[in-house]
Formats: C-alpha cells, structure tokens, sequence
C-alpha cells in the first residue's frame, strides 16, 4: 500500500512519519513525504498514486489550502483515505465538504494519528476493493464497481454503462473482466453483466430492473445461470 504524507513544514512530516514507521501496519506501506505542491502537480497530471493520504490543511506558499486539494484527491482517487492533520481546529466544519475518515490535531498526534491509521487502513479494504480504474476518452476513470450495470463490447471498443454516464473504453472484455467482483457474470461473447441489477431470466435474454433487455449466449447460458442463482440464494 501507498501512504503519502503532505505537508509544507518538515518537523511536522517527520514527526507523522516516525510515528507511522513504529506502528505495526508500517511494513504494508510504502511511505513518501510530499509538498503540496508535488501532491497538486501529480493529481492534476494523473500521476498520483496513493492508498492513505495524510494531509496538513494550511500552506503558507500556495493558492490554495488542504481541503481544496484534497476535493481533487476525493475525484481522482476515490478509494483513498484521507487523515487531515492540523494545528487549527477551526478547519473542522470545512473537512466536511471532503471525502475523509479523520481529523487529527497536531498537538494531539501521537495518540490520535495511530488511532486514525487504524480507521483509514480499514476503510480502505473495504472500499478499495470495489473501486475499478480504466481508460475512457484518454482520462483515468474511477469508479465503484456497484455503479455499474452493464458492459457491451461494440467492435474495439467497450461501453461501461454506469448508473451515471456510458464510458467508451479501450481494452477487452477479457482484461476488464479480471478487474471486477463476483457480483458479475460473462452471459455472452460480447456482455458482462453486473447480477445485482438483473431481474429475471427469459430463454436467450435476461432483464434487467430497468426494463431492458441483454442476450444470453448458448455457451455462457448454464455457467451464467448457476451463478445467477448462487448470487441471489446467498441474499436470502
């Protein structure tokens, strides 16, 4: 897993890091400590990388502030958990305006970032693992795997429909098909779909809960059936 520490004073690093590197977890992490401007640059060039984000709120050199870039962290890395640390309490409201798991004062750190660490390393296992990343129109794309319905392969191109938008998407359905969960099931040459939004079963087509239809290939049909119903008798 990847930690990134962001702050512009370096004490204040330091000190997060040297209390992270002693906790147990510290041997699952790969830890960096970052500017915020090295932070900026690479979310804006989709070259971040990080699975636990613990973010200072003021800079004295830049534009903006900690809640400001992590809004941007929140759209490109949905997955990631954010640790806000800080000296200013009256920060507190704002963070709300953010994806985060913890508020930590700095004068409080060495008690309440272990205590943080534990909630962002937890919330991450769970939602890391349902978000999927993929290419659309040359830009990263994340999003949760609950979100999307269906995926249909029209010539080279894949079509991810979500419940928001329909994401073009270079690559095979192959490829796409490792990435997802159990909740989806290959029921033709060219469609996956996600079980939890499929409302019935009709000879070579099956329904989903908005009305519409997806074939059903004769090869897939009885590997898909079997686990049509295993995903709905294990939600009973």
């Amino acid at each position: 897993m990847k930690l990134v520490i962001c702050d512009d004073e370096i004490k204040d690093a330091q000190k997060a890091n040297e209390i992270i590197s002693k906790m147990p977890c510290a041997k699952e992490f790969e830890i960096k400590m970052r500017t915020p401007q090295d932070v900026m640059i690479a979310v804006e060039e989709d070259l971040f990388k990080c699975d636990i984000l613990v973010m200072d709120i003021q800079y004295d050199e830049e534009q903006y502030d900690g809640i400001e870039l992590t809004q941007l962290v929140n759209e490109k890395l949905p997955a990631c958990q954010i640790i806000y640390l800080t000296n200013i309490l009256d920060f507190a409201p704002f963070v709300y305006d953010t994806n985060h798991c913890y508020f930590v004062m700095k004068e409080n750190i060495e008690i309440m970032l272990p205590r943080a660490m534990d909630k962002a390393i937890e919330g991450y296992k769970t939602i890391g693992n349902d978000i999927i990343e993929f290419l659309s129109n040359g830009h990263k794309v994340f999003t949760s795997q609950s979100e999307i319905i269906y995926i249909e392969r029209n010539d080279r191109v894949l079509n991810i429909n979500t419940l928001k938008k329909t994401y073009p998407c270079y690559t095979s359905l192959r490829k796409i098909e490792s990435k997802l969960g159990s909740s989806f099931a290959r029921c033709h040459g060219g469609f996956i779909v996600n079980l939890a939004f499929v409302s019935g079963i009709d000879g070579t087509e099956l329904y989903l809960k908005d009305g519409s239809k997806i074939p059903i290939g004769m090869r897939f049909f009885e590997n898909f059936k079997m686990q049509y119903l295993k995903y709905y008798s294990d939600r009973m």
